[in-house]
């Protein structure tokens, strides 16, 4: 994404225990605030590196990157507090082979989905050289009584209980322990400092499952991708979304413009206009879903390897043995006219001197840029069983040829160039063969990043197993009279013809205009003519209502959301979902801190990436209105935070959610209390009709909103019915209720407090004390100006001006003058009047 450059980073992402799968969180972000918090010189570093980076890959782009294989020595500090945080030296080794395999792009997920798909020419080996100059296998390990870490960088630290990293311009050091709090691992971008340089993971995201067993993994996060996603950070690559809308960058212009994080794995799906890049390892994308780096982010990550950028005495470092790869007799190193010698380690078996398979001999000419050029041959179950490249030392133009010994079978051959051109014919000339003595197996040249060859040598098995099919979507779909019908398609794999998706055969008809049950129908053979078996989907036209159907039928009806959200779900079409929560939200200054009734409510979360202007939708169950005279729906709600903090509605269908109404709505900031709404239905009588809370976040995550106390009743009487008017003579005792000016009163210890207007409206439950026979009013309210005045028939009252939070603000006695409000912030208050013994409150909002 080439776009306006800024390297200052607003937030990063935190996952949230509402879904029934952890979400990815990478706290690397976090570091750089914290890092830049203790050091305010690291932002003018990072952004010297970033124009240096900048410079050497628009250099690049006129003369090649070098393309050098660049060798990383790693060293392991494993820091646990139980057996399971004491994790293998297998477990450790297969992180390092997803390391090699997924920059190298030899990763067996690998595909051709994103054409600028690259080999980084960067690989990974266990140091074997300590700072002193002794042998090591590259992993160190300390006991701990401490159980998590944080992101503070403490267990980089000895003084801390940590482990103080190696040289860190020689080594690559990975601190493997559990960081708490949700976060699967962080790390450190070029220019920090040298004490905290590297990378950070949990001992459960260390590792792939493929690499052997009982492993300490957690799945999705248990093939390896977590590391190689901060060892990316480490190599100065953002996030692929930037870090923001699709306004923000990542500085790396083939990786397409993203407006937020993916999670699971969401192929196909498109923001700012193009399709999001979920596969990439920058992505918050499960593990299987990862395959990739790009050309552009290659070319950034070698930058500060090379000579001349921050990282380069770590990409020179000699302390392994160049990568730890197991020798094999194919590799290319030739023992001269020497004989008896094996291709070197224990672990290699000598080199046969005569094949009793098939000889397949494999050669390529290359063009002008040899070190691009790489292949392998793997067996029909994926296994790499040869493999060359690429070939820095080989002149340009040159020829190499290598014979190998294949069982029989068939063969996957995959050629691959790095720079995305092909061996032929933009700069130079060159092909490849592969060959089984006169019978040419592959050939070619002229490709684009890799062309794959499918062959077969020997007595291959008959092909006797049938493809298999698997439907995209749901297996049954429900639709209504007139909507029309998408077919979502269906994919097949075959174990030898690979993809057959492209065959399929659908047969079957759908009749939207019609009611009742269609089936779809998906059929496919291969090439040996193995049928699959057949699958269907089920199409369900139901005939069209007015309105809903079923739900709730009997009222009073109420909600408040204790175990669960009861009949109420979650909306389609918005961007994050509504949460059940006890006690206050997580963010500081915004939410309430409590339920308005019971311990539960029902709010929504601003925090990122849930704004700017994300919806929340929560919908209501049918409600059956045929038998109600006199609907009313009531509710509390909350919405106190920022200025901006968005908005909040309720909608009305009475076609099962086809089309809304809103018949209540409220923006802003509404102060840090609950407050009361009640909607009149009446109008609805007779009517089946769904109700829905919609919420805007606004440009803040400031912005919790939430909602509690859900009623919807039949009408009520006029709650002053049979109630005497207050009279001065008579002596009330606590609990005692009479009438005042149209409103109902109760008698308590501090006062009489305000019950409602007479009538069925809903009661006013503030719980503000009134004082019969004492009037009191303020006025303008809202006040826009700098004066509150007061109407009251009592002079020279004594008054306090508190704010939400309960603090003074102001204070005084009452006079003709007024209150003066100038310097108080935007806001709502409360301005108590010393009446006798007892206070006498009114609300007003300064805007």
């Amino acid at each position: 994404m080439k776009k306006t450059f800024t390297l200052f980073i607003l937030s990063f992402l935190m996952a949230f225990s509402v879904f029934a799968q952890q979400d990815r969180n990478c706290s690397t972000m976090q570091n750089l605030e914290y890092r830049q918090q203790l050091d305010p010189t690291l932002q003018q570093r990072m952004d010297q590196i970033e124009a240096y980076t900048q410079q050497r890959i628009a250099e690049a782009q006129n003369a090649r990157i070098d393309g050098s294989i660049i060798t990383i020595p790693v060293v392991v500090h494993v820091i646990y507090s139980n057996s399971n945080e004491n994790i293998s030296e297998a477990q450790i080794l297969s992180q390092i082979q997803v390391l090699n395999d997924d920059f190298r792009r030899t990763n067996a997920d690998a595909n051709n989905t994103w054409s600028q798909a690259a080999d980084t020419e960067i690989q990974f080996c266990m140091a074997t050289v300590d700072p002193n100059g002794n042998a090591t296998n590259g992993i160190t390990r300390k006991s701990s009584t401490r159980t998590s870490w944080g992101t503070n960088d403490d267990m980089k630290k000895s003084s801390q209980g940590g482990v103080d990293p190696w040289d860190t311009s020689q080594y690559l050091n990975m601190w493997v322990c559990n960081i708490g709090g949700g976060i699967l691992g962080y790390a450190q971008f070029p220019g920090g400092s040298a004490a905290t340089d590297g990378v950070v993971m949990g001992p459960q995201y260390f590792g792939s499952k493929n690499g052997g067993s009982g492993f300490y993994l957690s799945a999705p996060f248990d093939l390896g991708r977590t590391t190689t996603h901060e060892v990316g950070h480490f190599l100065n690559l953002r996030h692929i979304w930037g870090d923001g809308n699709c306004n923000a960058d990542d500085f790396v212009s083939d990786t397409p413009t993203s407006d937020a994080a993916n999670y699971g794995c969401a192929t196909g799906h498109v923001s700012c206009g193009t399709t999001d890049m979920v596969q990439n390892y920058m992505d918050y994308s499960d593990d299987s879903c990862m395959n990739l780096y790009t050309q552009g982010q290659k070319a950034r990550m070698r930058a500060v390897l090379l000579p001349g950028g921050v990282r380069a005495s770590l990409g020179a470092s000699t302390k392994c043995d160049g990568g730890g790869s197991t020798p094999t007799c194919t590799d290319g190193i030739q023992n001269g006219d020497e004989t008896g010698v094996d291709c070197g380690g224990s672990s290699c078996s000598p080199c046969q001197t005569a094949c009793n398979d098939n000889d397949v001999n494999v050669t390529i000419t290359f063009d002008n840029y040899p070190e691009e050029t790489a292949w392998t041959i793997k067996n029909s179950s994926g296994t790499t069983v040869a493999s060359g490249g690429t070939y820095g030392s080989q002149p340009d133009g040159s020829t190499i040829s290598e014979t190998l010994c294949l069982p029989d079978g068939c063969y996957d051959f995959t050629i691959t160039d790095a720079y995305g051109d092909g061996i032929c014919c933009s700069y130079g000339n060159g092909s490849y063969s592969v060959t089984n003595g006169s019978t040419t197996l592959a050939s070619g040249g002229s490709f684009a990043s890799s062309e794959v060859t499918n062959f077969c040598v020997g007595s291959a098995p008959a092909d006797t197993v049938k493809p298999v099919i698997t439907l995209n979507g749901n297996a049954t779909i429900n639709l209504t009279v007139g909507d029309t019908y998408n077919e979502q398609g269906a994919t097949a794999t075959d174990d030898v013809d690979g993809n057959l998706t492209s065959s399929i055969v659908i047969t079957g008809t759908v009749n939207t205009n019609s009611a009742g049950t269609y089936t779809r129908f998906y059929n496919v053979s291969d090439a040996a003519g193995n049928a699959a078996d057949q699958v269907t989907r089920t199409v369900v036209v139901s005939p069209a209502t007015s309105g809903c159907t079923g739900g709730v039928s009997s009222f009073p009806y109420s909600e408040g959301f204790e175990s669960s959200f009861g009949l109420w779900t979650q909306g389609s079409g918005d961007d994050f979902n509504w949460t059940r929560r006890s006690g206050s939200t997580p963010s500081s200054n915004t939410g309430p801190s409590s339920a308005a009734a019971g311990s539960q409510y029902a709010y929504m979360e601003s925090s990122a990436p849930n704004y700017s202007n994300k919806r929340a939708i929560l919908v209501s169950p049918c409600f059956d209105l045929s038998g109600v005279n006199n609907a009313n729906f009531s509710f509390k709600y909350h919405m106190y935070g920022s200025s901006a903090m968005g908005s909040l509605s309720v909608a009305i269908s009475t076609n099962n959610g086809s089309s809304w109404t809103t018949i209540w709505s409220r923006s802003g900031n509404q102060g840090n209390a609950w407050q009361d709404a009640s909607v009149d239905l009446s109008s609805y009588s007779g009517d089946a009709v769904r109700l829905r809370f919609d919420g805007t976040t606004g440009t803040t995550w400031q912005g919790d909103m939430a909602v509690d106390a859900i009623s919807l009743t039949n009408g009520a009487a006029d709650k002053c019915a049979g109630v005497s008017p207050w009279s001065s003579g008579t002596s009330y005792s606590t609990g005692d209720q009479v009438t005042y000016n149209g409103y109902l009163y109760e008698r308590t210890n501090s006062g009489w407090v305000n019950l409602g207007p007479c009538g069925t409206a809903r009661i006013d439950n503030q719980g503000f004390v009134q004082h019969l026979g004492v009037a009191i009013s303020v006025y303008p309210n809202p006040v826009k100006g700098n004066t509150l005045f007061v109407k009251t028939n009592v002079e020279n009252l004594p008054y306090t001006v508190v704010n939400m939070l309960g603090q003074q603000v102001a204070k005084g006695i009452t006079t003709s003058k007024g209150i003066n409000v100038s310097q108080l912030e935007a806001g709502l208050y409360l301005v108590q009047f010393e009446v006798n013994d007892t206070i006498e409150t009114r609300k007003f909002l300064k805007q």
